[in-house]
């Protein structure tokens, strides 16, 4: 399931004005672009002028020269355009229509409506089963009007109500319709608002059976582009009235609950990709006799130190160990015991090392330790100790156990592959000297 971002449904084609613009101005611009509503720019926020604030306004005043600044207008909220859809879906349970959709900077990138939001959902998946008549019959009768009634009546409740339209009926059949757009003209035009409302209503009027699904009606609004839907019984006779923001209200519910179990679903099966990649990652790192890192690990770990190394200027060792005559403990005693052994030896290094250290099994009996923000002359030592600690592990029906070990300080010339080389050239001098001892080589100065 794909959940766009919403820059990618967002309307940038939006109309703006100035707090400091005038109501007059305003309704013009209104007009002009044939919005409902208009989004108004100030220093503290956005803020939206629509129909009902015009219908309250013209109530409460008679000067259209006011300034937007000294008017009650409602502040719009405000996402970034980077994020998604989903981070939307609370907004739909708001009043506000519009969300303000904005830049890294805070400025106006355009706006996102409820509209916007029900085009990015699939009706298929929602409400197929859910039908008009299931919605409409909980709806009070406060959104059609008689033929005959004051068209200046029907303000007060279209502004109590916020509808954006009123259905005009004759003996209990939708006759036509007025729409805050087509009131937005009546003032602007200073229309005889004392004559019945069949004087200005738009007729005919499109209807839907009450036995459609919200799916059909979902479709019918997006691919005709209506804000709103009215529905008849089998002969005609209006049975509701239904807004594109309530269905969303719906299909949000819906779609909430829809969301719920499918992230769920999602939630359990990331943790168990989680569980069995956190399992390969440590497959793919670490030796499955021992437990310690691998040369793979190991190469990508010295980079990550060699780096710190270089940032810090701090200084870096490695130690090379090899045990002592290993073949002969398989040969003797046979490979589990061998198994064993290297099971020990990996303990007490780990006992002997810090944890900043990292030890890996390089391969066979062998071993490599880096040791961070340690030179030479120490990691002599620490290797010294550990070769103490070997010869003196005790072994059950084993001879005892010895090691060489080869050290080198980590030079900024050097690669892996250069450092490791000087220290299995001092591992090998420790061979030669007679086993069970430490060695050190230092890279030559140019």
């Amino acid at each position: 399931m794909y959940f766009p971002f919403i820059s990618e449904i967002v309307t940038t084609a939006v109309s703006t004005v100035p707090e400091t613009a005038t109501l007059s101005q305003a309704i013009e611009l209104m007009l002009k672009s044939e919005h409902r509503h208009i989004v108004v720019t100030g220093n503290k926020g956005f803020y939206v002028l629509d129909i009902y604030d015009i219908l309250r306004i013209n109530r409460e005043h008679t000067d259209t020269n006011l300034r937007l600044d000294t008017l009650h207008l409602t502040r719009l909220p405000t996402i970034h355009k980077e994020m998604n859809i989903l981070e939307t879906l609370d907004y739909l349970q708001n009043d506000v229509e519009l969300i303000a959709v904005v830049n890294k900077d805070e400025t106006l990138y355009g706006v996102i409506a409820h509209s916007d939001i029900l085009s990015s959902i699939d009706p298929d998946t929602l409400m197929d089963n859910y039908r008009l008549s299931d919605l409409l019959k909980r709806k009070k009768r406060n959104r059609w009007v008689d033929k005959e009634v004051i068209t200046y009546d029907i303000f007060h409740t279209i502004e109590k109500y916020t509808h954006d339209a009123a259905i005009v009926v004759e003996n209990g059949k939708a006759l036509g319709i007025i729409t805050t757009k087509d009131i937005l003209k009546l003032l602007k035009e200073k229309k005889d608002l004392s004559l019945p409302v069949k004087t200005y209503m738009v007729t005919p009027v499109m209807t839907i059976l009450q036995t459609c699904t919200l799916n059909e009606a979902l479709r019918l609004m997006q691919d005709q582009h209506f804000k709103r839907i009215v529905t008849v019984d089998d002969e005609g006779y209006l049975i509701g009235f239904i807004t594109q923001k309530e269905l969303i209200s719906i299909a949000y519910s819906r779609w909430t609950k829809m969301m719920h179990g499918y992230y769920k679903e999602l939630e359990q099966k990331n943790a168990k990709l989680e569980q069995k990649s956190k399992k390969y990652e440590k497959i793919a790192a670490t030796d499955a006799l021992t437990g310690l890192y691998n040369r793979m690990k190991f190469m990508d770990l010295f980079l990550l130190e060699y780096s710190i190394m270089v940032q810090r200027h701090n200084a870096l060792s490695l130690l090379v160990l090899d045990l002592d005559y290993f073949k002969k403990i398989n040969d003797s005693y046979g490979h589990n015991t061998g198994d064993e052994v290297l099971k020990q030896i990996s303990n007490l290094l780990l006992r002997e090392l810090r944890n900043v250290d990292i030890l890996c099994r390089w391969g066979g009996e062998e071993f490599v330790a880096l040791l961070p923000s340690t030179d030479a002359g120490f990691a002599y030592e620490v290797a010294e100790k550990i070769r103490l600690s070997i010869e003196n592990l005790v072994f059950s029906g084993l001879p005892a156990v010895t090691a060489s070990i080869g050290v080198t300080q980590i030079d900024e010339r050097d690669e892996l592959h250069d450092a490791i080389e000087r220290a299995d050239k001092a591992l090998y001098m420790a061979k030669v000297a007679g086993r069970n001892c430490v060695e050190k080589v230092m890279i030559e100065t140019p």
